[in-house]
Formats: structure tokens, sequence, C-alpha cells
């Protein structure tokens, strides 16, 4: 994509990046709201905690709804909208093959993405380039070692987009794999459904109608689960039950740095690395062209919207949506930043070979 860049707007291009990457070197952000610890040292509350207790109370036998709205309400948490209650689907599972057993999926789901993403430009890419983008997963994905931590929907929820997003590639013709993957995702966590919708608007544009036909069965599906967790969330409310605060913070470009580097490894670096290390994959995914790299480019910088403008400092976790597939952008990096310096001399160099 950036090798097709007319001159003066590489040139602006790279001017930009260069001015982006001094700012990150030397901004100091707002701080993202993390548990505390009382006077006895004692962790505060957490979302994590939450999910792990609910799904406890399910595991006893006590109903998904009934537990949640329970325990949201006697630890101060809002129950209006009824998306403020997180559908059950990951906190059922739980309470039948336990934490454990999620991370089982997730430890698979990571391996599928490895190997899809090694073999996604299997022929178009070089090799350090397919093992880079399966190193850069690896990396990314290291979070599922801990199983405390998968509670938070957002990285078994990332898993699937890894692995769904990889099978665009990969497997482009076993389609049916991608939908139930990210079927499972989606139901998992509702944040995944830009990526479903997009996936639809690509499959109808490249006129695969079974597909099309796959996604917009997926879509239904998953629009009659969340018509029935409406109506049984609803089923719980009491009149004074907390309302959410709302998700219209707009934090900006920073908040989506922070939430990726908060769910990452990023988060062992000095700030200031860090936040110019979790913006350089946003110029690696540029290397992709054609209609390929606008759906990639889409997917990504999507979810960076959504996350910079509906994300809050309490909820930074939301990063975890874009792990482990984001990090694949820096096995792009090398070849994104030869198609600028080609872009600006007049020139297409290291472009990707079309499918």
């Amino acid at each position: 994509m950036l090798s097709r860049l007319p001159r003066p707007l590489a040139a602006v291009f790279a001017l930009a990046l260069v001015a982006l990457s001094a700012w990150c070197l030397t901004v100091t952000p707002p701080p993202i709201k993390t548990a505390k610890r009382d006077s006895r040292g004692v962790l505060s509350y957490t979302d994590a905690r939450l999910y792990h207790d609910i799904a406890s109370e399910v595991a006893a036998g006590k109903p998904y709804h009934q537990a949640a709205a329970e325990l949201h309400r006697a630890h101060h948490y809002p129950l209006r909208p009824f998306f403020t209650m997180r559908p059950p689907t990951e906190m059922v599972m739980a309470a039948h093959i336990g934490w454990k057993g999620i991370q089982a999926i997730c430890f698979t789901l990571l391996v599928g993405g490895i190997f899809g993403w090694m073999v996604a430009f299997d022929g178009r890419l070089t090799w350090p380039e397919r093992i880079g983008m399966g190193g850069a997963v690896v990396a990314a994905g290291t979070v599922i070692s801990q199983d405390w931590l998968l509670a938070l929907q957002e990285y078994p929820a990332g898993l699937c987009i890894t692995l769904a997003l990889a099978g665009r590639w990969a497997w482009p013709k076993q389609w049916w794999i991608n939908v139930l993957v990210l079927g499972l995702g989606l139901f998992i966590r509702e944040t995944v459904l830009p990526f479903a919708l997009l996936a639809l608007v690509y499959a109808a544009w490249n006129k695969r109608w079974a597909e099309c036909g796959g996604w917009a069965l997926l879509l239904a599906a998953w629009g009659a689960f969340m018509a029935w967790h409406r109506v049984e969330a609803m089923a719980q409310w009491q009149p004074h039950d907390l309302v959410s605060q709302g998700w219209s913070q707009a934090q900006g470009f920073s908040g989506f740095l922070k939430a990726v580097i908060y769910t990452s490894p990023l988060q062992r670096l000095p700030l200031s690395v860090a936040l110019f290390l979790a913006m350089l994959p946003l110029v690696g995914w540029l290397a992709i062209g054609g209609r390929e790299g606008l759906f990639a480019v889409a997917a990504v910088y999507g979810f960076a919207l959504m996350i910079a403008l509906f994300s809050r400092a309490d909820t930074f976790y939301w990063g975890g949506i874009m792990l482990p597939w984001y990090f694949v952008g820096y096995a792009l990096l090398p070849r994104a930043l030869v198609q600028l310096y080609g872009a600006c001399l007049g020139q297409r160099r290291a472009e990707i070979p079309a499918a």
C-alpha cells in the first residue's frame, strides 16, 4: 500500500511518521487505572476477579444471570444498560471445564495462529518475514500463561481474531473455519463484531456468496443470542442498580497505545519507549497492498479507532482484543519502510505479490 503513494504524499507521510515518533518518545499521557492495594496490602476488587467469582457461582449451580447480577451489585458494578453484564459464554464454559480448560482452548488457538501466520503469505513473503510473523504472535501471546487473566474476555477473543485473520490468507477456500473461529470470539466478547461485519462486507465485495452467507448466518445467530441475553439481564434489574458511566471519554491515540502496552509484554519497558514500539505495527500493516491490504488496514485501524474513542482509563484491557495479531505488523515493518523510501523516490519497491 505504501509503495503506491505519490511522491508528495509519501514525503508527507514520512515527515508525519518522524513527528509521531518524536511525540511518542517525549509525551507523558494520563495514567491508566489499575487495581490498588489497601492499608493491609490487599488488592481492590477487579474485573478479572468478578468473572472468576461468577464462574464459581455458576459451577455451584446458580443461573448465570442471577449470579452475575448479585456479584455486580455486591461489588458496586453497574447493571445498566444490559451489556454492562458480559455475555455468559466464557464464564459458563469455565464453570464446566475450569479455567485450565479455557487456557487449553486459548493455547490451541495460539498454536493455530502461529501456524496460520507462518503459512499465510507462503511464496509471497521471505521466510524470515514469515518466521517473524509467527514469532510476533508468540511474543504477544505469552499472556495465556496466566490463566487468571483469561477471565478478561478480550484475550481469548483476540486469539480468535488472530486465527481468523490468518485464515483469510492461509486457507481462503476453507472460509467456514474462519467463521467458526471468529464466531467463538464473537459469542465470548461482543467487541469482535466489527471484524465480523468487515468480513461480511469483504466477502460480498469479492462476490464470495457462500462465504457471505456464512457470515450473515453467524451474525443472525449472534443477534438472537444477544437478544436473549438482553431479556435475561434486564430481568435481574432492581430500581437502584448502578448505571454505567458510559464509553465516551475519547482518550485518543495515547489511549489506544496504552491499551496495547498494558495488555502485552511492552508494559515492562519505559513508557516512552513502549509508546514508540506500540505505534510501529500501525506502519508495518501498511505494507500489504490491494484489496487484502484494505481489509487488514480496516481491521487494524478500525479497532485502534474504537479503543481510542470509546475505552476508559480503567478499561485499558480492551487492548487484548488486538493481541496477538496486532504484533504481526512488526514483521512487516521493514518491508513497509522500504516501500515508503521507494515511494519518496518515485519508485515501487518491495511490493507483496498478489495472491
